[in-house]
């Protein structure tokens, strides 16, 4: 069979064209793929076997706002990015930042959350640990994977020690071994109150960081019905109801007086 050079040319983008976009791909299916952890009170865990937390009810708030099902995937964290970066996961709910770097590889829904890092001390600390560069010549533990690693890299002379748990840290803090942990300031509360450990909370440290979903670049009308199905809950006041259930504060929007990274 013989093509005419023009209709060679024509090939690619009638392709590209014929390509679905994500939003088609999920209203066929009937459900949005939503990959998360479940290991990460308040944000997502299991409760006697059964998922819930922030982010498992968030993400059944959008799923019936786009009006499909909510099929919630539970991954190891060093496969929810690549997950939904080859299409396995429509989504990643799973309290990750907005960086620089990985708005590189995705386009992100509007934020949902606001946090920062904060540190975790021992309940007898007296030395003035009010921020990364008083830990210089000290040790910081910090989870793997955890966006707060190359914030405290930005700091010379920390001794940062990496856990491949975020609870390891905490102990090590309350057996003298490190000298503070480094967290997101929501999770905290949980973390100190599941470990039963003589651990507090410590300094806020660094900006506020944005909090939004991630999925494959390439898709406007996912991101504009995600964003649309968001600022519903937002505007009538489902998300702050929610973020206050699971924080015991608003966190949908970004703390007054600092700046948003």
């Amino acid at each position: 069979m013989r093509f005419l050079p023009g209709l060679i040319l024509l090939l690619p983008l009638v392709s590209l064209c014929a390509q679905a976009e994500l939003i088609d791909d999920i209203n066929d299916r009937g459900e949005l793929r939503i990959a998360l952890e479940a290991d990460t009170p308040p944000f997502n865990f299991k409760d006697e076997g059964r998922l819930t937390g922030f982010e498992v009810e968030l993400g059944q708030l959008l799923a019936s706002e786009l009006d499909v099902r909510a099929d919630f995937v539970v991954t190891e964290a060093a496969e929810l990015l690549p997950g939904v970066e080859s299409g396995r996961f429509d989504v990643a709910i799973n309290h990750i930042a907005v960086t620089p770097e990985l708005k590189d590889r995705f386009d992100f829904s509007e934020p949902y959350s606001y946090s920062n890092a904060q540190l975790i001390v021992r309940k007898e600390e007296q030395r003035p640990l009010f921020n990364l560069q008083s830990l210089r010549g000290r040790a910081l533990g910090v989870a793997q994977g955890s966006q707060f690693v190359d914030q405290a890299r930005t700091v010379e002379g920390i001794n940062l020690r990496s856990y491949a748990d975020a609870q390891q840290p905490i102990k090590d803090v309350a057996d003298k071994q490190i000298d503070a942990a480094i967290s997101d300031r929501l999770l905290i509360p949980y973390a100190i109150r599941d470990s039963r450990l003589p651990v507090k909370e410590g300094a806020k440290v660094g900006p506020t960081l944005s909090l939004a979903i991630p999925f494959q670049k390439g898709n406007p009308a996912f991101r504009a019905s995600l964003n649309g199905a968001l600022q519903r809950i937002k505007a009538d006041g489902r998300l702050m109801t929610l973020s206050e259930k699971w924080f015991g504060m608003d966190a949908s929007k970004p703390p007054k007086g600092e700046t948003e990274q």
